[in-house]
């Protein structure tokens, strides 16, 4: 057989290797993304499950919009000095600041992560708005900007999905018990 013949097979052999080669380390780059995105995802909601997180949260739910309206508390927001040990609510944006950075640039899964907390991150953005609003005036527009990029993600993608995302042709318990009831009714109903 000819030289050129055996360099034509074992070129054609080479490509195969390295395009199939070139395929898993896709297929393993995929798989890596997938477990880093879960690792950052477990996190964050482990620190969403803080106990002291939750505490800041209640304070934002249930004292701030009362604080607010208080001309010292927005004086004490001004004050650079005020460290956030007197405002916990900015602890609150510091985690949605961090978590909307983590989602923006792709190190959280937008789809699965606003599934779990695109609600919350609306009513909190809308609660903490007078704080932000009160933080800008001297920090500007880009502060807690990757928190307003959150809530408004969120607010798109709760008006795109306004009943949630439950899939498609699986029953809801309410319905699979439905169908079960009667079910159960046909076959006691027979003689």
């Amino acid at each position: 057989m000819p030289l050129e013949f055996w360099n034509t097979v074992f070129s054609g052999f080479t490509f195969a290797v390295v395009a199939a080669a070139a395929i898993a380390a896709i297929v393993q780059l995929r798989h890596l993304r997938a477990s880093n995105q879960l690792s950052a995802l477990l996190a964050v909601l482990q620190t969403w499950q803080d106990g002291q997180f939750q505490e800041w949260m209640e304070f934002v739910r249930n004292e701030l919009p009362e604080r607010v309206k208080d001309p010292a508390f927005i004086e004490g927001l001004r004050d650079p000095m005020d460290g956030r040990g007197e405002h916990p609510e900015r602890r609150v944006c510091d985690w949605f600041e961090q978590v909307g950075s983590y989602m923006k640039n792709g190190l959280l899964d937008e789809r699965l992560f606003l599934d779990l907390i695109s609600g919350n991150a609306v009513r909190f953005w809308t609660r903490l708005w007078p704080v932000i609003a009160v933080l800008r005036e001297r920090g500007g527009p880009s502060l807690y900007e990757n928190f307003e990029y959150l809530a408004v993600r969120s607010r798109l993608w709760n008006k795109k999905y306004p009943d949630g995302l439950y899939p498609r042709g699986t029953p809801r318990f309410a319905e699979l018990e439905a169908m079960v009831d009667t079910g159960s009714r046909a076959t006691t109903s027979k003689p």
